[in-house]
């Protein structure tokens, strides 16, 4: 199903709205909008675009994993809408766990949230196209599609093309129980590998070296004392990304 919406509150909201209403499918299924006026990010965050700059939608389908694999989604999702993108001749890396970036300032951000007494799960992807203003504090932070490569997607073939490899990397997923088939995939996309990265959690703050994720879809810090941790939850900066500049 695809359902397109002029205005709405937030594609995933609405998609939460159809859920609870007693919509069912097995298939995977699509909400999109030309505008929200009340986006969400990660963390809580807002998300902004203003009207019919940006491709904005929800995915949504019975989860088929286990809530606490529910994560490891939104790393699929980033493949997917990498892939979608490199079919258009536009080269995208991934900055973990859930943006798409272009010469380091993002352009698609991505949320993914569980209904867990409906089973399903809501993939919420906002994509910049053609968006050429933001407001002072993104300004080196976010671009669009057309600021960095000048060129204009059709959505509806983008939208195609998104599905299509989402279904894909869902049946892989589905037939591993985790990432282990996608793992090598990832990484070659993951800018952050090898570089500084700085990671801050309810603990504190640590610097260290990206080694990559695992098959949970974690990421591997390793630090100056040479052990490895794994960064299951957290904000994440690596160095020349948004502007993040720290050296050792």
């Amino acid at each position: 199903m695809k359902l397109r919406l002029d205005e709405v509150d937030s594609t995933n909201e609405y998609a939460k709205r159809l859920i609870a209403d007693g919509w069912s499918s097995e298939e995977l299924s699509v909400v999109t909008a030309q505008y929200q006026t009340a986006g969400k990010g990660r963390r809580g965050r807002q998300w902004v675009s203003p009207p019919g700059t940006s491709l904005i939608l929800s995915m949504f389908f019975k989860a088929g994993v286990d809530n606490d694999k529910c994560p490891m989604i939104t790393l699929l999702a980033a493949l997917a809408v990498r892939d979608a993108l490199a079919g258009f001749g536009i080269k995208t890396d991934i900055k973990w766990p859930n943006d798409i970036i272009i010469d380091g300032r993002k352009i698609c951000g991505i949320l993914t949230e569980a209904i867990p007494d409906k089973e399903y799960l809501i993939v919420g992807i906002g994509i910049n196209l053609t968006c050429d203003a933001w407001p002072e504090e993104l300004a080196d932070k976010a671009t669009s599609v057309f600021m960095a490569t000048g060129e204009c997607i059709d959505e509806d073939a983008l939208l195609d093309a998104i599905m299509e490899a989402m279904e894909g990397y869902l049946k892989d997923f589905r037939e591993n129980g985790d990432l282990s088939g996608l793992v090598d995939t990832y990484n070659e996309a993951l800018v952050s590998v090898g570089r500084q990265v700085t990671v801050e959690n309810p603990q504190g703050a640590y610097d260290g070296i990206c080694e990559g994720i695992n098959s949970k879809g974690e990421m591997l810090v390793r630090g100056e004392d040479g052990e490895v941790t794994t960064v299951y939850a957290g904000e994440v900066s690596v160095q020349g990304v948004y502007g993040y500049d720290k050296e050792k």
